[in-house]
């Protein structure tokens, strides 16, 4: 694919800049679009999956591999282990193609690359309330220890699929969800967040 980032957000009439309170006057989440992110899928080939995990753990300064759902970042790149075969990379601010070859120059030839980016947009939630909104839509359990304080898992989200990345600096979570999907999302999202309340922050690029 193109190295150019998708120009336009499918959230562009979707998410305004404002505040909407609670009932009780608060606002418990803060809801804003992050863009230009590389979002590149890594599927290993046969017999190849314990190579790439080693692979990653050299370049992260590790010991021992990504355990499951969770991630570690480096250089820019949040290197997540979502699945038995699976691994995620996200990067902000870099094209796919500039990710891809470093990715390639990290693992080689033990996994296939597939660019994600312009197919699904992502969606960052902080504050206090996040997981009770998320609860709302998701079977995933983002109050227990389930999911690593920075770590991805796919789950859906009021039936929408979602992959939730969850990142400890700063403390948030992204949700990254087709792009097809980016007015149903928001407008669950919304609703959900009002019992606490929300401010839509300017996009972040």
């Amino acid at each position: 694919m193109s190295d150019v980032m998708t120009p336009s957000s499918p959230f562009d009439s979707l998410l305004k800049s404002g505040v909407h309170t609670a009932a009780s006057g608060a606002t418990g989440i803060s809801i804003g679009e992050r863009r230009d992110v590389a979002q590149i899928q890594l599927i290993a080939r046969k017999g190849k999956a314990e190579q790439a995990g080693r692979a990653f753990a050299r370049f992260l300064g590790r010991k021992s591999v990504l355990a499951p759902l969770e991630g570690a970042e480096r250089n820019g790149l949040l290197i997540c282990a979502t699945g038995p075969l699976e691994h995620w990379v996200f990067a902000q601010g870099r094209s796919p193609g500039e990710v891809k070859r470093e990715l390639s120059g990290i693992v080689g030839a033990s996994v296939s690359l597939f660019d994600q980016s312009a197919g699904r947009s992502v969606i960052r939630l902080s504050g206090a309330h996040v997981a009770d909104v998320l609860a709302k839509g998701a079977p995933l359990d983002l109050q227990s220890e389930s999911l690593p304080a920075t770590g991805a898992s796919h789950t859906a989200i009021n039936h929408i699929p979602a992959l939730v990345v969850r990142c400890a600096n700063p403390a948030c979570h992204d949700v990254s969800v087709p792009r097809s999907y980016a007015g149903s999302f928001i407008a669950w999202l919304c609703e959900a967040a009002l019992e606490y309340g929300y401010v839509i922050e300017e996009p972040q690029s």
